[in-house]
């Protein structure tokens, strides 16, 4: 077997990586949050507010 080309993570660098992955699923999950009330406006504005 042969030898990795790069050494591993920095402490200083997985927390980085950590940091950004956090950031990202912070915001996917706002977009997704997002989405679910904009298809439920658009639904109480098509069937009305009494059905």
């Amino acid at each position: 077997m042969t030898q990795p080309e790069h050494a591993p993570y920095t402490v200083e660098e997985t927390a980085l990586i950590r940091k950004r992955q956090a950031a990202r699923s912070r915001i996917m999950g706002v977009a997704l949050v997002g989405l679910c009330i904009l298809f439920f406006l658009i639904t109480v504005v098509k069937v009305g507010v009494w059905g």
